[in-house]
């Protein structure tokens, strides 16, 4: 009689085995006891394994992105005993359906772009290629970068090439975001840290509680304005922005004077100004007609920080809008920052900032 398998969520007692079986299949970035641990105790994270007559056969590690619908296979991995044994499938499944249940509806893996077998079981499976990783792994090899949808939504994306850029400080999202857009819309543009710290420079209006400011979308229409490109502004309200962020009477003139100069000099070069509800009808026509919506967002429901933050949108569809988030945390990669997944009532939750609900995007063309 053929043995059944059998899948659970791992605990503490099972990490002997587990480090036993990362020994065995890798000889590069293993986890070791500490990480495991890690992973069944605090990460968000399923940290799930593979039984055959009570044995552990296997296991498979995915981690979930905050906030989106994005999941990420960070690791698999059968016992040597075991392997040959057409085990790997029934496994990889069992993970769709423990992200499903976490409401995510994309995953997304890197594979050595060597390892043909693994490659062709995942294509087998669904997977598809988006991405490739230049010297990913400790010896330097090639990952292949994949995905796979694993819930029923609209497959049909309006979408546009956004080269993706990590910001390279804490506080430059905005010049970050708008490198992205620029470098999508121009193949001559080169993102680099020297341009992201200029463009901060240009660009910021906004004193923060402790640390360095941030940058306002007049500030960024402009930088992208002196630069060739053709922005556009779309704002929930006249008011003057982020002025009730600070208490200090001089740090609130300061915003004021610098964004009254800037609201001088998108009149002068008519920037185009828009009033009013911003509806996400406005991304697909933005992206419909060519351009790179820079979104402003509230990084709560992200990073659990009550923070502006900048993100540029790269797709979307009837269920889902797509983004780049240069924040990259120090425990991710970027495979986990590249064209986000997030549903839409939840994006539209996440695209308002402060008591106010400010909404702005920033959105850039050719010129």
């Amino acid at each position: 009689m053929k043995a059944k398998l059998t899948y659970r969520k791992a605990n503490i007692e099972d990490i002997p085995r587990l480090v036993e079986i990362e020994k065995s299949s890798f000889d590069y970035d293993e986890l070791d006891e500490r990480k495991f641990r890690y992973f069944i105790k605090e990460a968000h994270a399923d940290l799930i394994i593979q039984l055959k007559d009570k044995q552990i056969t296997g296991y498979g590690l995915v981690l979930y992105r905050k906030g989106t619908s994005l999941c990420r296979l960070y690791s698999f991995a059968l016992a040597k005993e075991f392997q040959g044994q057409k085990l790997s499938p029934a496994l990889l499944l069992e993970l769709e359906e423990y992200a499903r249940e976490e409401d995510s509806s994309y995953i997304r893996l890197e594979v050595k772009r060597t390892n043909k077998r693994a490659i062709a079981l995942y294509e087998k499976l669904g997977y598809i290629q988006f991405s490739i990783k230049s010297q990913y792994y400790d010896n330097n090899e090639d990952a292949v970068c994949m995905e796979k949808i694993v819930q029923k939504i609209d497959r049909k994306q309006s979408k546009v090439s956004v080269p993706f850029y990590e910001q390279t400080t804490d506080f430059t999202c905005s010049p970050s975001s708008l490198m992205m857009a620029m470098s999508s819309l121009s193949s001559t543009y080169k993102k680099t840290k020297k341009e992201e710290i200029q463009i901060w420079r240009e660009a910021t209006t906004i004193f923060m509680t402790a640390g360095h400011g941030g940058c306002g979308p007049h500030g960024l229409a402009l930088s992208a304005f002196n630069r060739g490109f053709s922005p556009q502004l779309y704002l929930s309200t006249k008011e003057l922005l982020f002025v009730n962020s600070v208490r200090q009477k001089h740090k609130k003139e300061i915003i004021k004077f610098v964004q009254e100069d800037m609201y001088t000099q998108i009149k002068k070069h008519k920037i185009p100004v828009h009033y009013g509800k911003v509806k996400w009808s406005i991304l697909k026509k933005i992206i419909s007609e060519g351009g790179v919506p820079l979104v402003l967002i509230s990084s709560y429901r992200l990073t659990e920080t009550k923070t502006p933050h900048w993100i540029a949108i790269t797709g979307m569809n009837d269920d889902f809008i797509f983004f780049n988030d240069p924040y990259i945390e120090t425990d991710s990669d970027h495979i986990a920052n590249i064209s986000i997944p997030i549903r839409k009532d939840e994006f539209e939750t996440m695209a308002k900032f402060g008591s106010k609900k400010l909404q702005a995007i920033v959105a850039i063309f050719k010129s």
